[in-house]
Order: C-alpha cells, then sequence, then structure tokens
C-alpha cells in the first residue's frame, strides 16, 4: 500500500476525474503508461486500473476542479496584483478553500463578462491557456510550482520535469525530491560607463564583457510540516585585463540558499538559514536577479498566511558575495521588518511594510555607520483597462557618521491603460512619476537610501541613478505581437531633487554641479524572443544623455547593448 498512497497523493483526483482520464475505449493504454512513468509496482499499477473499472457507475458529488494558469511576466519583475509575500497561496487559488469564482470575479469586478479571457467567443483575439511549464519557475525559486506534473490531464513534457516530485523512498515515507536550477549567458558592450581605471562613468571609455550564471538548487519536501531547501551559484567573468569588476559581477562557488522550513501551525511556517527575499514591486526588497551574483541573506523569517492576509516578519544579515572566498553573514550590517500584504480586494492589492538596515561599520559616512528605519505602503490594482499603483514611504533614523538625524522619503504614482485598440497584441502603456529626497543643506540629513532594490529595473537600464536625490517622469510601453516576441520601450527625463546634493549612481558617481538639476535622459529598448516554455534570448538598447549637472571631464553620453539567453529546467 505504500506505492497506492504515493499515487493517490499525487493524483489528487476523484473517482469520477480518473475515469474522465481513462476514457475507456482508447485511453486505457494511456492510463497504463502515465502510471509506468511514475514508480509504482505491476500489482499496484493494475489494481489502480481495475478499481478506476469498477468505479464507472458512482454517482459524481464533486465538480472538476478549475485549471488555474498564472501569469508570464518579464524577467526580474513583479506580475500586476501579485506582490503577496514569498511562499504564500492567493485565495484565488486551489488550496486556500474558494470555489471555483464566477465569470465576473474571474475578471474582477470592474471588468465586463465578455472581455477576452473570460468570454473569448466574443473577443476577435484568441485566447490561449498559460503553458504551466512555462511558468513553473519563479522570481525565488523555493517558490517553484510543479504540481501541475499531478494532473493527469496534462499532456506536455519540459527540460527538467523529469527531476521534479521524485519520491525518496519507494514507500513515500520520506517525502519528494526536486532538482533543477538555471543556466544563463549574457554579453555587454559598455560605452561611457566606466569600470575602467582611472575613468569614471560618461568619461568615455569602453568595455565588452561575458557574464555566466549557473544556479542548481534541491528541494526536499520530508512531510507537510518539515522542508529542507539547497542552492548553489556559479557566476563567472570573462572581460579585458583592464576591466575593473562590479562586485555583483563574481562568484565562483557558493551557496545561495540553504535553509529549513519548520511548520508550527496551519498558517505559519519557519524559515532559519540563508534565504533570498523578496517584497512587492522589489522598490524596497530584491535579491537583484539582473546581477551575476544575487543578493542574499542570513537569518530568521516568520511567515504568516491567512487567505487574504500574508505576513513575513524577518531579522537577518546581509550577505556580501566574494568572489573566491565563501560567502559569510556580515554582522554589522542587520536587516529586519514586516511585510503584509491584504488581497481581499476584487482588483487591488495593499500592501503594508517596515523595514529597519542597521550599518555598524565604521567606514565612509553616509555609506556605513547609520541606522534607518523605512515605514511604507503600496497599492496595486485595475478598474477595467485603466491601472494603477501608488507606493511611497517615509525614512527615519540616524547617521551617526555624520553626527546628523536622518529625515527622507519617496514616492512612485503611476497610471497605466491596457490599449485593446491595438487588436491582440497586448499592449499597454504605464506613466509614472518617482520621487526621492535629496538633501538639503542645514539641519536633518534628507537623502533617501534605497535600501536593497531591483534598482536595475527602475530609472534606468544603464544603472546611471540610484533612487536617492531623484525626481523622474517616466513613460513605459509594452506589447506582445506574437506569442513568442516582446518589446519594450521605456523613457526617462531625470532631475535631481536637490542641486546641492549628488545623485548617486550604482557604482562610479561622475562629478556633478551643485548649480543644476538636469541629470540626464534615458532610453531604453528590450526585445524578449521565446524559444521555448523555459528558454528565451533578449536584446536591449540603452542610451543615456547626460544633462548639465553631470560635469565630468571630456563629458560623453553612455550607450549600453546586451543579449542575454535564459534556460530553465
Amino acid at each position: 500500500m505504500g506505492d497506492l498512497a504515493v499515487v493517490v497523493r499525487c493524483l489528487e483526483r476523484t473517482p469520477e476525474q480518473i475515469l474522465l482520464w481513462l476514457d475507456f475505449d482508447t485511453h486505457i493504454l494511456k492510463c497504463h503508461m502515465r502510471l509506468t512513468t511514475m514508480r509504482v509496482n505491476t500489482l499496484t499499477r493494475n489494481w489502480i486500473l481495475f478499481s478506476a473499472v469498477l468505479l464507472w457507475h458512482v454517482p459524481s458529488a464533486v465538480a472538476d476542479e478549475p485549471f488555474v494558469s498564472l501569469p508570464s511576466a518579464f524577467e526580474d519583475s513583479q506580475p500586476a496584483g501579485a506582490a503577496l509575500p514569498v511562499n504564500h497561496t492567493s485565495c484565488s487559488e486551489p488550496g486556500c478553500g474558494a470555489a471555483a469564482a464566477s465569470c465576473g470575479a474571474q475578471c474582477g469586478s470592474a471588468t465586463p463578462c465578455n472581455a477576452c479571457g473570460c468570454n473569448a467567443s466574443a473577443c476577435s483575439c484568441p485566447v490561449k491557456p498559460a503553458n504551466p511549464c512555462a511558468t513553473s519557475h519563479k522570481g525565488l525559486f523555493f517558490n517553484n510550482d510543479f504540481s501541475y506534473l499531478c494532473d493527469p490531464n496534462y499532456e506536455g513534457c519540459c527540460l527538467g520535469d523529469s527531476l521534479k516530485l521524485m519520491p525518496v523512498d519507494s514507500c513515500g515515507r520520506f517525502g519528494t525530491l526536486d532538482v533543477g536550477g538555471q543556466l544563463r549567458l549574457r554579453y555587454h558592450h559598455e560605452k561611457g560607463m566606466a569600470q575602467t581605471p582611472g575613468l569614471t562613468r560618461f568619461q568615455g571609455g569602453s568595455n565588452d564583457l561575458g557574464l555566466t550564471r549557473l544556479r542548481l538548487y534541491t528541494d526536499w519536501k520530508i512531510n507537510d510540516h518539515l522542508r529542507f531547501y539547497a542552492e548553489g551559484i556559479y557566476a563567472g567573468l570573462t572581460a579585458a585585463n583592464d576591466y575593473v569588476p562590479r562586485s555583483i559581477d563574481e562568484n565562483y562557488g557558493d551557496l545561495q540558499n540553504i535553509f529549513l522550513d519548520v511548520r508550527v501551525t496551519d498558517t505559519t511556517v519557519v524559515r532559519v538559514g540563508r534565504q533570498e527575499l523578496l517584497y512587492g514591486a522589489q522598490r524596497t526588497v530584491s535579491p537583484l536577479n539582473w546581477a551575476n551574483t544575487r543578493r542574499k541573506f542570513e537569518g530568521i523569517n516568520v511567515l504568516y498566511d491567512n487567505c487574504d492576509w500574508s505576513v513575513d516578519s524577518f531579522y537577518t544579515n546581509l550577505v556580501p558575495p566574494v568572489s573566491n572566498q565563501f560567502d559569510e553573514a556580515d554582522y554589522d550590517q542587520s536587516f529586519y521588518g514586516m511585510y503584509s500584504v491584504y488581497s481581499g480586494l476584487d482588483s487591488a492589492t495593499v500592501d503594508l511594510y517596515y523595514l529597519g538596515y542597521d550599518n555598524q561599520t565604521v567606514g565612509t559616512a553616509i555609506a556605513t555607520d547609520f541606522s534607518l528605519h523605512t515605514f511604507g505602503a503600496r497599492v496595486n490594482g485595475s478598474c477595467g483597462d485603466w491601472l494603477y499603483e501608488l507606493e511611497g514611504a517615509p525614512q527615519f533614523g540616524r547617521q551617526s557618521g555624520l553626527s546628523l538625524d536622518h529625515t527622507a522619503g519617496f514616492m512612485t504614482a503611476g497610471v497605466g491603460r491596457n490599449l485593446d485598440w491595438i487588436p491582440c497584441w497586448g499592449t499597454s502603456l504605464w506613466v509614472y512619476y518617482d520621487y526621492a529626497s535629496g538633501n538639503n543643506l542645514g539641519g536633518d540629513f534628507n537623502r533617501y537610501n534605497q535600501l536593497f532594490p531591483l534598482a536595475h529595473k527602475y530609472l534606468g537600464f544603464i544603472d546611471a541613478t540610484q533612487r536617492s536625490n531623484i525626481e523622474s517622469i517616466n513613460m513605459r510601453i509594452t506589447t506582445k505581437p506574437t506569442d513568442k516576441l516582446t518589446f519594450l520601450l521605456w523613457y526617462y527625463h531625470l532631475m535631481a531633487n536637490q542641486d546641492t546634493d549628488i545623485v548617486p549612481s550604482i557604482g562610479g558617481t561622475p562629478a556633478q554641479s551643485a548649480a543644476s538639476k538636469d541629470w540626464g535622459d534615458e532610453l531604453d529598448l528590450v526585445a524578449t524572443y521565446t524559444i521555448n516554455p523555459r528558454s528565451n534570448i533578449l536584446f536591449g538598447w540603452s542610451h543615456f544623455w547626460a544633462g548639465n549637472k553631470i560635469v565630468a571631464a571630456n563629458k560623453s553620453d553612455a550607450d549600453f547593448f546586451y543579449t542575454q539567453w535564459t534556460n530553465n529546467f
């Protein structure tokens, strides 16, 4: 009966659903082959087939579960309306006790039921169901979802699926094991982005480099109460001898995640160990997937999920990457807080959070020796074809290196619209205003500290601008003319919030004028082609027009061309 328990737990189907799968006249062989691929013996396999025939006349009492597919998203981004803390299940998904939603509830109360996706016959655009294989890998690999492999109606086949949901023993006493990972290759041609001895940004110079990243993980779900996860990373760099590597370029073999999950109640999990953190739109907390190394922390995280409310409470220490040594937690840099999400509204989510960051390192003032407290909120939702997002946070604390109190803040407001008048392309247009305070001479220190964001995604892909002392009006257009091809255009006009303060860059901050706010303008273009459900290639080009605030010697604009291939397994 041990083998049978493994199969029954995997199938999770009523007798009626099993019989639908069999479809006696034509699919008995298919059922036999499916069971053969599972690790069950011949006696158990034949017993299941025989029992299915006997149960043919059992009256149906349970409706079929709806097939729920997750939306795809750009790499390094969170899907709109999916800003739940990690490792939580939305109440619109199976597993939270929610019944199948009606047409109006599935589309959102503000969306009519004749919209594409609810009543496809009313639309001229063909609506294809999402491939669960394409959406199995998440922003954090320990959130990957391979439950579709337990669906007897699933007929797909993707690289790595045979290494998922593997029974650890033949009797199912020690749970299941997943093994997988990712290989990513990227080429950069950079001009005016420094990383050259004697030069800073916008002083000319060019670099060509290649980045290689390999991630391998194993996920052992021992039982309903205990789980062990481990993930390794290799981040390699190929470049000319005069290239000065960034701190996020290299890490020649290390542990990215290694933790133990203990479920203490039906709604609470305690996680202890090294772990990545990702919250909301990643403006404050992100694993920084663009980096070759990815960001990580070490500590404890208590994850609470009770349908409409999800709350993560954590206390960790930053783990900086060291290219040729084993990475260790920096106990002088503590990062802690609470991130909560309310998802009980029909067409919006609300995030509330507190984030504390203590840096007790004795070093350069502002960059070290401070204690900061950030209280934030985010609302993200839609109303018909209109989209909206608002996020902001005041920031208080102490700049001990300056012997000053810290008072700062940031805010982002965006309005978007799905452009249905461009048929079948899924085009959306967003307009954003971004603000982060700069330091005003006299009184408290006012320059906002951006904490640990996905800085590359926002304020320009050239990474010339941190979310500090900045204001920006920017516009983003995304469109998908075919199932495999996606385009993105993002344009920024960038200004300093305070002309007397610097605008920090993400590495290599150039010399700046104290009499101008004109930081510059940037255009980002990205084309992404889907090779197969788990592999894509993208091509990107960015140009930064340097403004009057930048006064570097031999000043020039910056250009960035890159191409990247990614394969998950």
